[in-house]
């Protein structure tokens, strides 16, 4: 099974999911993306294709990787695990970056309207001292998905959930 690897805002292509499961043995597809430089809907273009050439079978993102997790899972049936994810970049990323999330304000809009109940599908793993995430927030979009609170901040440490991840990632693999 091809697993894309989808990192967050001012993250890297090798994080710690990526880490994960490339040692433990999973092909693990990542590209590093400059958010600022590309208009959210061309990465969501990128990613769709990416998807498909690589026939992906699960998405793994963490923080803002995770709502376009979100968005290939429902327009692909792909299932998807998230790392303290970013359910609505016009708050969790506003902090971060106010001209970024101006520029794509439109797109933000309608895409969280229109895959608003996909997010129930995913598997959430969430750090339970976020600085970044607004959890109280991110556990209103998700609803009664599947969700580890584990201990740490928002750049999560490999011993705080790499349990869970392989876990879910086994369970899906087989449900395959």
């Amino acid at each position: 099974m091809n697993i894309l690897n989808i990192h967050g805002y001012a993250g890297i292509a090798e994080n710690t999911n990526y880490s994960i499961l490339h040692e433990a043995g999973y092909n693990v597809i990542s590209f590093a993306i400059d958010y600022d430089s590309c208009a959210a809907s061309d990465v969501e273009e990128f990613l769709l294709a990416a998807v498909k050439v690589y026939q992906i079978g699960l998405i793994v993102a963490t923080s803002y990787g995770s709502y376009f997790a979100n968005i290939l899972s429902a327009k692909l049936d792909i299932p998807f695990i998230a790392t303290n994810p970013c359910v609505c970049p016009l708050i969790s990323l506003k902090k971060l970056s106010p001209d970024y999330c101006m520029r794509d304000e439109k797109y933000f809009k309608f895409m969280s309207q229109e895959y608003q109940n996909n997010w129930e599908n995913g598997i959430f793993i969430l750090g339970n001292k976020d600085e970044v995430i607004d959890h109280s927030i991110t556990k209103k979009v998700i609803g009664k998905a599947k969700t580890y609170m584990v201990s740490g901040a928002h750049k999560l440490s490999r011993d705080s959930y790499e349990k869970q991840l392989l876990l879910e990632v086994k369970r899906i693999q087989k449900e395959g």
